[in-house]
C-alpha cells in the first residue's frame, strides 16, 4: 500500500496513529480531501427513524379513540390530522432529535468545545422545534385550502399520519448526522425569515403595515405569540452562534480585547432583540420599555458596524466596504422616511431590519472563514519509482 507523508500539525489535527489508514476523497483537478477512514459520518437516519414513527402511530390511534374519532378524522381543524401531526408527530420528532443530538455529543466535542455544545443545546433544540412547527402549520394550511372540508377514515388517516411522522423523524436524525456551524447559520436564517413572514401572513389584519412592524407582536395581532417567539428564538440562536464562533477564535488565535468587545456588543444586541419579543409594544409602560430596548438594538448595531475595522483589523476588506455601504443605505432610507416622508415607518423598519440582518450574516460568514478557511502552503516532494522498489 502506498504511503503519504503528512506535516506533524495535520497528523495531530486528524488524531492519527502510527500506520493508521486514511482516505483521499473529492478528488478534483486541483484539490482533494484527506480524512480518517473511520471519520466518515454515520448515516443513522435510514435505520433509526422507524422506531419513533411506529410509536407515534400507536399514540395517534389511541388519541383517535379517546377523542371519539375512530371512524372519520378531518384533515384540518381543532381535532384533526393536521393537529395530530403538529402536536404528536412533532413532539416525538423532537424527542428523537434530542436523543440523537445527545448521543453524538462526543463527536460534536471535536467540532466545538464541551462548553459551547451545552450552551447551544437548548437553543438549537428550540430552533429546530420552531422550524418544524412553522413548516407543519404552513403545509397543512396550504393542504386545507386545496382540500377544503376533506375527511379520512381511521386507516387512511393513520397511514397519512405515519408518513408525515416518518418524514419528520427521518429529517430530525438526518439533521443531527449532518450538523455543522453552517447549519446553525441556515437555521438562524430560516427561523427569522420564516417566522416573520408567517406572522405577517397570519396576523388577522391585512392593514397592519399602515402602523408599524411591532404591531405584529401586540395584542392587536392574532399571531403575536409567533412573532415574539421568533424574536426570542432568533436572538438565542444568534447569541449561541456568536458565543460558539468567538470561543473557537480564542482557542485558535488567543484572546484579543477588541474581539471581546465586539462579542459583548453582539451579545447585548441579541439580548435586546429577545427583550423586544418579551416586551410587546402594547400601551402603557410596555410601550416605553419596548421603545428603549429597540433603541438599544440600534445603538449596539451602529457601534458594531461603524467600528468593524477597529474590532477586526485583519478581516476581509469586503467586510469593511459592505459595512459602510449598508450604513449608507440605512441613512438614505431614514431620510426618505422622516424628513421627506416618502417611506412609511413600516417600510423603513423592514428595510433597516433586512439590511442589519444581512450585515450580521456577512459578519458571521467572515468569522467562519477566519476560523476554518485558513490556508497554509507546503512544499511537495515525490518519491521516485526506484525509491519505492527499494523500500
Amino acid at each position: 500500500m502506498d504511503k503519504i507523508h503528512l506535516p506533524k500539525e495535520i497528523y495531530e489535527r486528524l488524531d492519527l496513529k502510527e500506520n493508521e489508514e486514511i482516505e483521499i476523497v473529492d478528488l478534483a483537478a486541483d484539490s482533494f480531501t484527506i480524512r480518517k477512514i473511520n471519520a466518515r459520518k454515520s448515516d443513522k437516519a435510514p435505520k433509526w427513524f422507524i422506531i419513533p414513527t411506529i410509536i407515534s402511530a400507536f399514540i395517534f390511534i389511541i388519541f383517535a379513540f379517546v377523542l371519539k374519532h375512530p371512524h372519520v378524522i378531518a384533515l384540518s381543524g381543532n381535532e384533526s390530522l393536521a393537529t395530530a401531526v403538529i402536536t404528536i408527530a412533532n413532539a416525538i420528532g423532537m424527542l428523537t432529535f434530542i436523543s440523537a443530538y445527545f448521543s453524538r455529543r462526543k463527536e460534536f466535542y471535536k467540532q466545538m468545545t464541551k462548553r459551547s455544545y451545552w450552551r447551544t443545546f437548548a437553543t438549537v433544540t428550540l430552533s429546530v422545534l420552531l422550524i418544524v412547527i412553522l413548516a407543519s402549520m404552513g403545509l397543512f394550511w396550504f393542504l386545507g385550502q386545496i382540500f377544503y372540508g376533506v375527511s379520512f377514515g381511521l386507516f387512511t388517516s393513520t397511514l397519512i399520519f405515519t408518513i408525515f411522522s416518518g418524514i419528520i423523524n427521518y429529517v430530525m436524525i438526518f439533521v443531527v448526522d449532518t450538523f455543522s456551524i453552517n447549519m446553525m447559520v441556515t437555521m438562524l436564517l430560516v427561523v427569522s425569515v420564516g417566522g416573520f413572514v408567517s406572522s405577517m401572513a397570519t396576523n388577522g389584519n391585512q392593514y397592519w403595515w399602515q402602523r408599524n412592524f411591532s404591531l405584529l407582536g401586540t395584542q392587536a395581532s392574532r399571531s403575536s405569540w409567533q412573532f415574539n417567539l421568533t424574536l426570542i428564538v432568533s436572538a438565542a440562536l444568534f447569541a449561541a452562534l456568536i458565543d460558539y464562533i468567538f470561543v473557537s477564535l480564542r482557542q485558535k488565535a488567543g484572546s484579543h480585547y477588541r474581539q471581546n468587545i465586539l462579542q459583548v456588543l453582539l451579545t447585548l444586541c441579541a439580548i435586546s432583540i429577545a427583550l423586544v419579543g418579551l416586551i410587546p409594544n402594547d400601551p402603557g409602560w410596555m410601550h416605553i420599555a419596548h421603545d428603549i430596548v429597540a433603541q438599544l438594538i440600534v445603538l449596539f448595531m451602529a457601534i458594531s458596524i461603524l467600528g468593524i475595522r477597529w474590532f477586526l483589523p485583519n478581516a476581509d476588506p469586503n467586510l469593511y466596504r459592505m459595512s459602510y455601504f449598508i450604513v449608507g443605505l440605512i441613512l438614505i432610507s431614514y431620510v426618505l422616511w422622516h424628513p421627506i416622508h416618502y417611506l412609511t415607518l413600516t417600510a423603513f423598519e423592514i428595510l433597516s431590519f433586512s439590511l442589519s440582518f444581512a450585515w450580521l450574516l456577512l459578519l458571521v460568514n467572515t468569522l467562519i472563514n477566519m476560523l476554518w478557511n485558513t490556508k497554509k502552503i507546503y512544499k511537495v516532494s515525490l518519491n521516485s519509482i526506484e525509491e519505492k522498489s527499494e523500500k
